[in-house]
């Protein structure tokens, strides 16, 4: 019973923060896990509650009911624990009865594609060359070629920085109207605009480290009722991969289908609070902000873009120093500085860098950056 005291005093403290609360510098630009700040980190000290208990219920609640703001949605909003690839498998289990089309440009989208063949369905790709946005005219010629129960894609390719034109792409697949939109939310939500309602997405998924810059561990999702519909066609949907389950949980008990995080939801309801208080437009706009920095600083230093269509992504960069400086080398000279930056991924790992200026990274903070990498290239 004296926890349980204790559990009520703590998870009572307002989610703003406290007096004489200031924004660290962040020296840490991995395209995620992104910086989370000292606030939001001591949330993680909070006692261990029973997930199924009332303090914890009303922690759940106020992280679901906030994440419906982010997400854009008037439907619900559920959270799993474990990673986005936990996600994106529990979506094709339970939301792709038989054939999806993946629109692939990167690793990370397909990583989705794999895990679809992984599980036994029958996946197509749409391919791209890495750094190109996938040109929507391209989806309509696939979907007249051949009928998919969905089509699955990632809004920004955290391996090439690239944004995709998501809303265009919704809007030609919903000319085939039984046909499912899933999303990979992971790097863009947060950071810029992702509509869920008024785009028309059935599923949109993001792992809570990156934009909403809470410690990982935690990915949250939303779907539609038309993909609920679908889902209910489907026997076999597992147990933790089971969309449903997560719906019918959060809608009967109030909590997560199994033992949940306790300590990251007390994070991700403080770090909520910080994103509730800048307002999510304001949010919106200083990662626009933060790419147009970056833009110009790499056009002043000759650092080039490494995507080669489409506006980059307003939470991650990926670009390709000079020839002389290795791109291996510059992440380890900053490093020596006490920096963090992102190696490439994938086929792209020696010879690009990724900056994330995502979740909390402020423009001084940026500034901060291009002075050492200017330093760096002798400027």
């Amino acid at each position: 019973m004296p926890q349980c005291g204790m559990a009520l005093e703590v998870l009572s403290l307002p989610a703003e923060p406290r007096a004489g609360f200031h924004r660290e510098p962040i020296r840490f630009f991995l395209p995620g896990p992104s910086y989370v700040l000292a606030w939001v980190r001591e949330a993680l000290t909070g006692p261990v509650v029973a997930h199924r208990s009332a303090s914890f219920k009303a922690v759940y609640a106020s992280v679901a009911e906030r994440l419906r703001e982010v997400f854009r949605t008037e439907g619900e909003v559920y959270t799993a624990v474990g990673s986005a690839t936990l996600v994106m498998e529990s979506a094709i289990l339970s939301l792709v009865p038989r054939r999806v089309l993946h629109l692939t440009n990167g690793a990370f989208s397909e990583r989705w594609h794999a895990i679809s063949l992984a599980v036994g369905r029958e996946a197509d790709r749409l391919s791209v060359p890495w750094g190109e946005a996938v040109d929507p005219d391209l989806v309509r010629a696939a979907l007249a070629r051949g009928r998919y129960d969905a089509v699955a894609l990632a809004h920004s390719e955290t391996a090439t920085g690239v944004l995709n034109p998501l809303a265009e792409i919704a809007r030609v697949v919903r000319e085939h109207s039984d046909t499912l939109v899933l999303v990979d939310a992971v790097s863009s939500l947060g950071g810029t605009p992702v509509e869920t309602d008024a785009w028309g997405l059935d599923l949109v998924l993001a792992g809570v480290q990156k934009g909403l810059a809470a410690p990982p561990g935690l990915t949250a999702f939303t779907f539609s009722e038309r993909a609920a519909a679908q889902a209910a066609t489907i026997a076999h949907r597992g147990f933790y991969t089971d969309l449903l389950r997560y719906r019918d949980y959060h809608r009967t008990t109030g909590s997560t289908i199994t033992t949940a995080a306790v300590s990251l939801f007390y994070a991700l309801e403080r770090q909520l609070g910080l994103l509730a208080e800048e307002g999510v437009e304001r949010r919106f706009e200083r990662h626009a902000t933060l790419r147009q920095m970056t833009e110009r600083f790499a056009a002043e230093t000759g650092l080039v873009y490494a995507s080669k269509s489409g506006p980059p992504s307003p939470t991650v960069s990926c670009l390709r120093p000079p020839a002389e400086l290795p791109a291996r080398r510059l992440v380890e000279r900053l490093a020596e500085q006490g920096i963090t930056v992102g190696s490439g991924y994938g086929e792209w790992k020696e010879s690009t860098f990724r900056i994330g200026h995502m979740g909390e990274v402020q423009p001084t903070d940026l500034e901060a950056l291009f002075s050492s990498i200017h330093s760096i290239l002798g400027h």
